[in-house]
């Protein structure tokens, strides 16, 4: 299994697991596309730039940004995707969580499924968790 970065934003995730491949995070708790790719079977035509080029993901991509606008300083509060070039294993696309599932559904229902009920698992992990953590 690879590595997950940890997401400094929120220390408690738990890994996005899928299959054998554990999905790295970024600062910003934004997803690897590259990973997600991996976990689909790594087929040359669901190349993480295929998807990023298509119109769809680009209104998507949009839509996500202006929600996240930032009035008063005029900026985007937070990029829906992030690409991180030449830094080694830190290096690929990260998303934010509904370009996960729009990946995801792009490649295939199957993956879909797959990708909802692993994140699913993750969140009733670390709401397990959270609860563990409490003490009278």
């Amino acid at each position: 299994m690879s590595n997950l970065t940890q997401n400094l934003v929120n220390p408690n995730t738990q890994p996005l697991v899928i299959g054998d491949f554990s999905i790295r995070q970024d600062e910003n708790g934004r997803y690897c596309l590259n990973d997600l790719h991996k976990a689909s079977g790594n087929d040359q035509k669901h190349f993480p730039a295929y998807f990023l080029r298509n119109q769809q993901t680009k209104d998507l991509i949009s839509l996500i940004e202006s929600e996240n606008y930032d009035l008063k300083k005029k900026k985007k509060k937070k990029q829906a995707v992030n690409t991180v070039k030449g830094k080694g294993k830190e290096q690929g696309t990260y998303v934010v969580k509904e370009l996960v599932y729009s990946y995801a559904m792009w490649i295939s229902a199957k993956f879909h499924l797959t990708v909802i009920r692993a994140y699913d698992a993750m969140v009733m992990q670390w709401q397990i968790n959270d609860r563990q953590s409490i003490s009278p």
